[in-house]
């Protein structure tokens, strides 16, 4: 079931002609040479609340570091006040509690790594991603408290580990409480997998969905108990709000369509939404997550099937002057990914793109590296035709490449565009 999931976007057929000029895209392109000189890119956001950083697939070590190189100049330079992942809630927030200094924290960056235990691991237990935390760790080390900047996970996957830190939390307040629950979540989670609760949702119209609500307004009745802080809070009432929107992502595959596809995206934004407003008034919050998420979903065919995605919602709730979208891609290298839902990680060749695409004309440039700003109006004019962009998932077939090009209008689905000619694996620690 999830492997469907994770595939939707990248399944879209496209028929649009394909007549965009590489001479005015190199006229626009502007070329760099490592990940620090792209401090110029982000030197176009201004004002932008919200930053979405994307990929072109989750497993490219460049993709990676150039969004680390771009979000530390954020932090450092523009105040911006967290990353928020497209990982875990529960995992990330150990891994948040370490680059904050925060009590009972992991004591090292081994410790904290081997937080992340789901499938897939080389997504976040990476040396890349290890460099960044390692980096938050130590320039948080010199910030007051209410100053450090965080990190955070925005889907919601591995919900039974947020369940269990939910009860886990409920039980330091009130043990009896806790207690109920435990049994209210033991609705879903007696159930071996999602796929087991779903089928069981669709054999007898029976779901858990009211029991988990119950256990968020458990949650929100003790948030004026004694001795609480408004980190073990916020961390408590969104965990609870994880398994609520887990539980309806999972049973919506019944009844089909965009439905649980949305019910994910949505929770992305809720997420971003939320620590915006835990951050305060004029907070600023960059997101990572796959181009299909941060992309603007009507600028594709996703938004003609009713797809949602935070690239969208972003827009729609903070308004277009306040979000800032930058898309990734690129031309041939080598990819981490496993053949199926759950199997083995493997260096897969990325097939040059093919000759009608994005990638393929940004070849054509003849430039290793570049960037683009959708900012004027020559080049969002040569761009006004969909245009076929290559999307890689964590399951991938390189002999099927032709099924992963997602049709879209460049300039209304990104902000900004980087380009990198060939690219190569990840570094997973396991």
């Amino acid at each position: 079931m999830k492997k469907l999931l994770a595939v939707l976007p990248l399944l879209l057929i496209f028929t649009n002609s394909f007549s965009q000029s590489p001479d005015v895209i190199l006229q626009h392109a502007v070329p760099f040479e490592d990940r620090f000189e792209l401090s110029t890119l982000t030197d176009a956001i201004t004002e932008e609340r919200l930053v979405l950083m994307g990929e072109a697939s989750h497993g490219t070590s460049q993709f990676y570091t150039k969004r680390a190189a771009m979000s530390k100049h954020l932090i450092s330079e523009r105040g911006f006040n967290f990353i928020a992942v497209e990982g875990d809630w529960a995992s990330m927030a150990r891994i948040n509690e370490y680059v904050k200094h925060k009590p009972g924290a992991p004591a090292d960056i081994s410790e904290v790594m081997n937080s992340l235990q789901r499938w897939p691991l080389w997504m976040w237990k990476n040396s890349e991603f290890k460099s960044l935390v390692e980096w938050l760790h130590d320039y948080n080390s010199g910030l007051e408290p209410t100053e450090r900047v965080g990190l955070y996970g925005i889907d919601v996957y591995d919900h039974e580990a947020s369940m269990r830190d939910v009860v886990s939390w409920i039980n330091t307040v009130d043990s009896s409480l806790g207690r109920t629950a435990d049994r209210a979540y033991s609705c879903m989670t007696r159930h071996p997998d999602p796929g087991n609760y779903v089928q069981m949702v669709a054999r007898t119209g029976q779901h858990c969905g009211d029991d988990i609500e119950q256990v968020l307004e458990m949650v929100q009745s003790l948030r004026d108990s004694d001795g609480i802080s408004e980190w073990e809070y916020f961390r408590a009432e969104q965990g609870a709000k994880v398994a609520i929107n887990a539980e309806l992502h999972y049973r919506s595959n019944i009844e089909g369509g965009a439905a649980s596809w949305n019910h994910r995206a949505s929770h992305f934004y809720l997420t971003a939404e939320r620590l915006l407003e835990f951050y305060g008034d004029n907070s600023r919050g960059i997101v990572w997550a796959h181009n299909t998420h941060i992309g603007d979903a009507r600028a594709t065919d996703m938004g003609r099937m009713g797809v949602l995605n935070i690239g969208q919602l972003s827009r729609d709730a903070l308004g277009r002057n306040n979000t800032f979208a930058i898309g990734f891609g690129t031309y041939t290298g080598e990819v981490l990914a496993a053949s199926s839902w759950e199997g083995t990680m493997q260096a897969m060749e990325t097939p040059e793109a093919q000759s009608d695409s994005w990638e393929h004309i940004l070849m054509q440039t003849g430039l290793e590296k570049l960037y683009l700003l959708f900012d004027q109006d020559e080049i969002i004019n040569e761009l006004r035709n969909p245009v076929p962009h290559r999307a890689i998932g964590v399951t991938y077939n390189p002999a099927a490449d032709q099924g992963n090009y997602v049709p879209s209008l460049l300039p209304e689905r990104y902000d900004a565009f980087i380009f990198i000619h060939t690219t190569g694996v990840l570094s997973p620690l396991d």
